[in-house]
């Protein structure tokens, strides 16, 4: 089953967010890798985790190797060897978790994930286009010999790094993905980059199959969607937060918007929005909710 077969349906659930989750089952991620630092310690805990996003209608999960380049692995004193046996086991915890009817993907967040100052949602870095193109491959590379073959580059701030991503995967045309971003409002990525831009850019990928918005409020979404769905070439895949704030120093989520996803994403699909689920702070029940008001499971 690859990411096409998804996008031939009317619409296709994903899961939500995995830290904020398994925070709420009780684990703690304050962590230099985030979530990921459980895969060897607390492994159950990621069954966990992903299993309720699929008893609750899931049809695609997403790895817990969002935080887990091996940059991110070897600035926290593991070795490459270390980094890549985590990275499988996190494959394969996923692979335990589902059915026939649940895809697997992998999830490689950004460069901004691995400084831990928040900067996934300012896109306030700039570095060489090959030390973007490095840190996203030594985790492609070992993702793949681990077995998968969907790809979600998510969370990308800046215009840089998303014309980094079309070059890494000029390289790469057997998998597939999709790149979801970050935006500052509803008409432009995080760094300031008008999204008319950055859809030119992915437009151009090949192998992205889809593309949209993630971890940002259903408002500013909301509020970009016919913009994302008059200018992509590619299916529309929307994933938000919901709607508070990162605090980087506290590593704490703070206020909270009043606005439903669960009403924005009927309208979403009606608009012909292919692929929703949430991210930070959105958890299993909440995918429940869209499994049924979308689905009608």
């Amino acid at each position: 089953m690859l990411l096409r077969d998804k996008l031939e349906q009317d619409i296709t659930i994903l899961d939500g967010g995995f830290g904020t989750t398994v925070e709420a089952f009780g684990y703690d991620v304050k962590h230099e890798l985030w979530s990921t630092h459980l895969i060897k310690e607390h492994p159950e805990a990621i069954l966990k985790v992903h299993q309720a996003f699929v008893d609750n209608g899931a049809e695609i999960i997403l790895t817990n190797t969002y935080q887990g380049a091996v940059q991110s692995f070897l600035n926290t004193g593991y070795t490459e060897r270390e980094a890549e046996d985590y990275l499988k086991e996190a494959v394969e915890l996923a692979h335990q978790s589902v059915n026939s009817n649940v895809l697997v993907a992998a999830s490689l967040g950004p460069y901004g994930a691995m400084l831990g100052n928040g900067s996934e949602y300012t896109g306030a870095y700039q570095v060489r286009q090959s030390d973007y193109i490095k840190y996203h491959i030594q985790r492609l590379n070992i993702l793949i010999e681990a077995g998968i073959r969907v790809f979600a580059f998510e969370t990308i701030p800046n215009i840089e790094e998303v014309k980094a991503v079309k070059a890494l995967l000029e390289d790469y045309p057997d998998i597939e993905a999709w790149l979801s971003v970050t935006l500052k409002d509803s008409a432009h990525l995080s760094d300031g980059t008008p999204i008319e831009e950055v859809i030119e850019v992915v437009n151009g990928i090949d192998n992205v199959h889809a593309f949209g918005v993630n971890c940002t409020s259903v408002k500013v979404i909301d509020g970009a969607v016919e913009r994302l769905l008059a200018l992509s070439e590619k299916a529309i895949i929307l994933y938000p937060n919901g709607g508070r704030k990162y605090d980087a120093v506290e590593k704490v989520w703070i206020d909270q918007e009043d606005i439903s996803l669960i009403e924005a994403a009927v309208k979403w699909k009606q608009l012909g929005v292919k692929m929703i689920g949430g991210c930070c702070q959105v958890g299993p029940e909440e995918i429940g909710a869209l499994s049924t008001v979308l689905k009608g499971k």
